[in-house]
């Protein structure tokens, strides 16, 4: 997975789970373990859009839809993929033989993670690296349309995941690549999910700054 794409995984999860709109480049870099130069260049990009606004110490999201939606696009999930294959057995049983450590994506993540699945569905996506203990059990199989796939992870993903799952927003950018009618689906109920973050963000910045709601300005911290 290419390094910007921790630096948005990071300000996505600061503002949904966190509740945190303003942060700095350095601490972006720190968190990910990438350099100055890469945060700053998707700063730059963000801005030129106004997703965020640049401020002296750093920086203000204004828009994490915006911050999502060029996640989504921009991302490249079959670049990332390690090793697939075929398995006749049901989406939950190939989720429970999964090796120890491995984080459910797509489908099965957001099962995971908000305890029910919408509709059906015939692919499990996961994050691991232990690709040759995944094919070991799931041997390939010469068919024409695999069903399990086998994503690169990386460290802040993994310091991220909870519950054997991966952060929220990388599951909605991985349905989004998936693409096609069910992952339409989930995303519809996503979007939601986050519309409502969005709201409780904003009530809880309007409360550490009452000018904000007050007079609709957006001054950066001291």
């Amino acid at each position: 997975m290419k390094k910007y794409s921790r630096a948005l995984r990071e300000i996505l999860h600061r503002v949904q789970d966190q509740n945190e709109n303003f942060m700095s480049q350095k601490s972006l870099a720190g968190s990910c373990k990438i350099s100055m130069d890469t945060v700053n260049r998707i700063v730059t990009k963000l801005s030129e859009f106004r997703a965020i606004e640049k401020k002296p110490f750093g920086f203000r999201v204004v828009e994490p839809k915006k911050v999502l939606l060029y996640w989504a696009t921009t991302r490249n999930l079959t670049a990332d993929i390690l090793y697939s294959t075929y398995s006749p057995d049901s989406m939950e049983e190939i989720e429970n033989d999964m090796p120890e450590g491995t984080i459910l994506t797509a489908f099965s993540g957001f099962q995971r993670k908000l305890g029910r699945a919408l509709s059906g569905y015939d692919e499990v996506y996961v994050y691991s690296d232990k690709a040759e203990e995944i094919e070991r059990r799931f041997p390939e199989k010469m068919v024409e349309r695999s069903n399990i796939f086998v994503l690169k992870s990386d460290p802040h993903l993994v310091s991220l995941s909870k519950d054997g799952a991966a952060p929220i927003s990388q599951i909605y950018v991985d349905l989004w690549q998936v693409g096609g009618s069910p992952a339409d689906r989930y995303l519809l109920e996503l979007d939601q999910k986050f519309e409502a973050k969005t709201v409780e963000a904003l009530k809880a910045l309007a409360k550490l700054e009452p000018s904000f709601g007050a007079a609709g300005s957006r001054n950066a911290p001291p």
